[in-house]
């Protein structure tokens, strides 16, 4: 599948998901997930159709499981996380990730970032964070 087709695919299936279509939404980020493994849009579809169902644990898993494998991107990640976090009542958890992501705007540096980044999701190399 092309980028063309993997855009229109995923325009529609935000679409579908914006208006309240879950189950036809479902489809089309499974579809995207698996024609591009690389990118982020296929996780971030199917967390966001597990919140929108309240399957908070379900969106949590894939969200971390999608950052331990560096496939997501981290800011959009830790943001659906967040939500996920609250809305499970895992209030500690969540307080956590917003103070990771506080110390990740303060420090504004890429090895701090890696640090943080590592601390919460378990991620990244720890040889680079020795530096």
């Amino acid at each position: 599948m092309d980028n063309k087709a993997l855009t229109y695919l995923n325009t529609l299936a935000v679409s579908c998901l914006a208006t309240g279509m879950i189950d036809e939404a479902q489809p089309a980020f499974e579809l995207i997930n698996g024609a591009a493994p690389l990118q982020d849009a296929g996780p971030v579809g199917l967390a966001s159709i597990e919140l929108a169902r309240g399957n908070y644990d379900k969106a949590t898993e894939i969200l971390k499981q999608c950052a331990d494998e560096n496939r997501i991107n981290a800011d959009k990640a830790r943001k659906l996380l967040m939500h996920a976090l609250v809305a499970t009542n895992r209030l500690d958890e969540a307080d956590e990730l917003r103070e990771s992501l506080t110390q990740l705007e303060a420090a504004n540096d890429e090895h701090e970032y890696l640090v943080q980044s590592h601390k919460f999701f378990g991620t990244g190399d720890p040889r680079q964070l020795a530096r």
